[in-house]
């Protein structure tokens, strides 16, 4: 790899590029988001808000269920906040604005470091940090409830730029500091999720291959407080599956195949469909076709400006055919293999390996160092030293293209699920703004193929936790076919609700059942109570005659968070 002209804290490259693709990763972002971050929320995975409700302060940033992923709040508990200092407490666009900068982060990260291990070229890590931006084989890309995956790549990316930073040194005792402050968001990304755990491992080794210091004394002390953390976590991860009995939540999710050659197998699968841009699954966006070409070209036209002005200052030793150009091309793209295999095994261990569903999320990263070294190297073939940056530049244009074509059609989709899920809470709220504490909702006539709840009673718990906020509230809720939603746990026995103990238990657990209402979905958007209680929710006979669900309603308008979340009315 070629040395840097940069190694002390203060001489850092250029301002201008970096500069230039802060804007441009803005610009593109604003293409492929923001036309949601005002229209889009959170329909499911609405955990950490409720989480974020009922512990105020300094308490939410933590989440105290799950020690070994106790950042996982962290950046929830941001947006939140965020909404609180704004004056839009309840509203999702606080999240999406966390969300778009994290994911722009990442992307800035990213070209900060590409930029230290190849000084020379502005092209090569202005373009894989606009393919990490819009790498998106992934179908949860735009998905605010992964907040906590965006927030652990910008963790990792820091660390792993402290240590390159920590490589870089002349000084050992700014190395030392450097690799100190790689320890530190070492540990809050491994504690929010293991998924980069085998990355975080192979890093201090691909960094030596690429840097090939001369100091072993000064790499091995670097390498020890750099394992440090994931030392104490290896640690920890094992005492906690030795005496879990197999009920923690990520052995639920477990595959029932483990011979080598399935894992292989599956393995290859994500690497390859990682890198097939081509192949990228396509979802129904629910948006003009006309909008997604607007915008797609929007996108690519504000990355292929930057990159000409990019490729106008490209430096003339750096495009220049010679083996000392190849050979930093070569260990990068060398690296992005390394780190783009290690980007799956956590995520081989589970049953879905191969549905790319927040199991592609990861390798964004990785695979955009792949996709655009392997640009700059077949640029090599342009005679014409000056067209080589441009050629690179013209290569990568295709994957930004379908890269924002996937994006926004990832946001067109779950903006619909959030719309469908809107539709049911406004209904919802029409009929009864603001309930007494301790009411059981039951919501009947749901329409199955287009479920608010998205098939799963908890979130419909969540959901009348976020309609009704500081109010103690459980629920379950009926099919058009008067069938319970999967994962129903609260049943109406004679005169008492009360809990099957299967699932996660709502916040009541047992009720009498004066404290029932019941609200009947409609299809035209106009639910309405039912003075009486159908006899299918009755699993034995209903003491019907003390239902009184005009005592359970509170005549006053929703809560400002209720109506900032699913107004207006």
């Amino acid at each position: 790899m070629s040395q840097p002209k940069y190694t002390d804290a203060l001489s850092t490259p250029s301002s201008r590029p970096l500069l230039v693709a802060a804007v441009t990763y803005f610009l593109i972002l604003l293409c492929v988001w923001g036309m949601f971050s005002t229209t889009s929320g959170l329909p499911w995975e609405t955990y950490f808000t409720v989480y974020s409700e009922s512990s105020p302060g300094w308490r939410g940033f933590f989440y105290s269920s799950d020690l070994m992923r106790a950042y996982n709040a962290t950046f929830f508990h941001i947006a939140y906040l965020l909404g609180e200092a704004t004056g839009m407490r309840g509203s999702f666009i606080p999240y999406q604005i966390v969300y778009a900068a994290l994911w722009w982060s990442r992307s800035l990260l990213i070209f900060l470091i590409v930029r230290r291990l190849v000084p020379d070229s502005g092209v090569l890590p202005f373009s894989i940090g606009a393919l990490a931006l819009l790498h998106s084989s992934d179908t949860l890309v735009q998905w605010i409830g992964q907040m906590h995956q965006f927030g652990y790549f910008v963790w990792l990316l820091l660390a792993l730029y402290m240590l390159v930073l920590a490589f870089q040194q002349t000084s050992a005792g700014r190395a030392v500091s450097y690799v100190m402050l790689a320890c530190i968001f070492e540990q809050l990304c491994l504690w929010t999720y293991e998924g980069p755990l085998f990355i975080v491992l192979a890093a201090p080794m691909v960094f030596i291959v690429l840097f090939q210091p001369q100091s072993l004394k000064r790499v091995a002390a670097l390498c020890a407080i750099w394992y440090a953390a994931p030392a104490v976590y290896l640690w920890l991860t094992f005492e906690r599956y030795l005496h879990s009995g197999g009920h923690t939540y990520q052995e639920g999710l477990l595959r029932t195949t483990f011979t080598p050659g399935a894992i292989l197998s599956d393995w290859v699968f994500n690497v390859r469909y990682s890198l097939s841009f081509w192949a990228w699954e396509s979802v129904e966006s629910h948006l003009y076709h006309s909008q997604v070409l607007m915008l797609t070209a929007g996108a690519t036209l504000t990355f292929m400006v930057a990159g000409l002005w990019f490729a106008r200052t490209e430096n003339r030793r750096w495009i220049q055919p010679t083996p000392l150009r190849d050979k930093p091309l070569l260990q990068l793209l060398g690296a992005g293999i390394i780190f783009l295999f290690l980007s799956f095994p956590a995520h081989l261990l589970l049953a879905a390996a191969r549905t790319p569903r927040r199991t592609q999320l990861l390798s964004s990263i990785a695979a955009a160092i792949v996709l655009g070294t392997t640009a700059s190297i077949l640029a090599g073939v342009m005679r014409r030293d000056r067209w080589r940056p441009v050629l690179a530049i013209l290569f990568v244009v295709p994957i930004v293209w379908i890269g924002a074509t996937r994006t926004l059609e990832r946001g067109g989709a779950l903006r619909r699920d959030w719309n469908i899920n809107l539709q049911g809470m406004q209904q919802l709220l029409r009929a009864a703004p603001v309930v007494r504490d301790g009411t059981i909702v039951v919501m009947t006539n749901v329409p199955r193929q287009a479920d608010p709840f998205f098939a799963y009673a908890f979130w419909f718990n969540l959901a009348l936790r976020l309609a009704y906020p500081q109010t103690t509230i459980a629920g379950v809720y009926y099919y058009d076919d008067n069938t319970p939603a999967p994962a129903d746990n609260l049943v109406l026995r004679g005169d008492r609700w009360e809990y099957t103990g299967e699932g996660i238990a709502p916040m009541i657990t047992s009720s009498p059942v004066n404290q029932t209402l019941v609200i009947e979905f409609d299809q035209s958007g106009t639910a309405k109570t039912l003075l009486k209680i159908p006899e299918f929710i009755c699993h034995d006979e209903c003491a019907g005659d003390a239902y009184d669900p005009r005592s359970r309603i509170v005549a006053r308008p929703p809560a400002p968070e209720a109506l900032r979340r699913y107004g207006p009315l």
